[in-house]
């Protein structure tokens, strides 16, 4: 019998990996002769998503925008239909930006939908929820004693698509373990959280001197290089009172990347949807976050400048 290849596209990050697990255990348990292929995306991917013909026999896209060639799809960013408003089949597309995190909602699918789960896969999805949704104070993410954050700290350093896929298949392969206290770090990962530590101070350093905050709309702005991922907590440790942060990252691969994120641990009295002010330039996210992927510097200045001037007319009720 020939084997049935099946290719998972899952976002790039701690859930989207942990997604990516829990349905390559699915498939591998309850599917004959099967071949994964393992495809990270990011919003980099956006603007051409819908027109790149997805491969294998069958395909998941998971945490990441609706792709209508895809057989099965998973999300809950609010911005996932990304203006498709075409029908879902609701046996193979599951969308619920309720969910706190993608591998949550794959986890409930599973067993309320396929009736199928491997409970080896616990801890992971606690954390993967626990992650994507901030909900950890910031002494425990300074500290980072936890194997998950350790791992969600190391894609800071260097998470091209052969990290990401390699990390996936022990993620595949060891389930719970891998972030078990009886466990050892993998090499793979080791070194990057090494090397993140150490660089810690100096990153830290470099963003004291270019944060600029404005404490009329408590809103903390920045450019620095993608090394920021590895304090990403460093606005609220150093501006606790800030409400916004829209951060403009030089990333490794030449591209721009433009953060908006609101403080999880003080909330704006005016809500605003992140998430859906960045899908408005083109990217994408969370209600609380939201990130934007551009080619140039200039593009992320004249973004970001009309992000903050928003942020602060609904903050402030000033004039943009």
């Amino acid at each position: 019998m020939k084997e049935k290849q099946v290719a998972i596209y899952f976002h790039r990050d701690f859930d989207g990996m942990v997604s990516a697990a829990l349905i390559a255990d699915y498939v591998k348990k309850k599917w004959s002769e099967v071949q994964l292929r393992l495809f990270p995306v990011g919003y980099s991917h956006k603007i051409n998503w819908r027109e790149i013909p997805l491969r294998g026999d069958v395909s998941f896209v998971l945490d990441y925008i609706f792709h209508p060639q895809a057989t099965y799809w998973f999300d809950h960013h609010q911005t996932g239909l990304n203006g498709y408003d075409g029908p879902l089949d609701p046996n193979r597309h599951f969308f619920n930006p309720e969910k706190t995190s993608c591998a949550l909602l794959i986890w409930e699918v599973l067993y309320n939908t396929f009736n199928y789960r491997n409970l080896n896969f616990q801890n992971l999805v606690k954390w993967a929820d626990k992650i994507d949704s901030a909900q950890f104070s910031l002494e425990e993410l300074i500290n980072c004693e936890e194997k998950a954050l350790k791992i969600h700290l190391s894609l800071g350093i260097e998470a091209d698509n052969a990290y990401l896929i390699e990390l996936t298949r022990l993620f595949i392969h060891y389930q719970d373990y891998l972030i078990s206290s009886q466990t050892h770090l993998p090499l793979i990962v080791w070194w990057r959280f090494e090397k993140a530590k150490k660089m810690r101070t100096e990153v830290m350093e470099e963003f004291k001197k270019k944060a600029i905050f404005d404490p009329e709309s408590k809103m903390v702005f920045f450019t620095m290089s993608q090394d920021f991922l590895i304090c990403r907590w460093a606005p609220y440790y150093f501006y606790p009172e800030c409400l916004y942060v829209v951060g403009i990252l030089f990333m490794r691969n030449g591209r721009y990347m433009i953060i908006v994120n609101t403080n999880p641990w003080r909330q704006s009295k005016q809500f605003i949807n992140l998430g859906a002010l960045c899908a408005s330039y083109g990217g994408g996210g969370h209600p609380r976050v939201g990130a934007i992927t551009v080619n140039t510097a200039s593009e992320a200045q004249s973004i970001s400048e009309k992000i903050i001037s928003f942020l602060k007319k609904n903050e402030l009720g000033v004039k943009s």
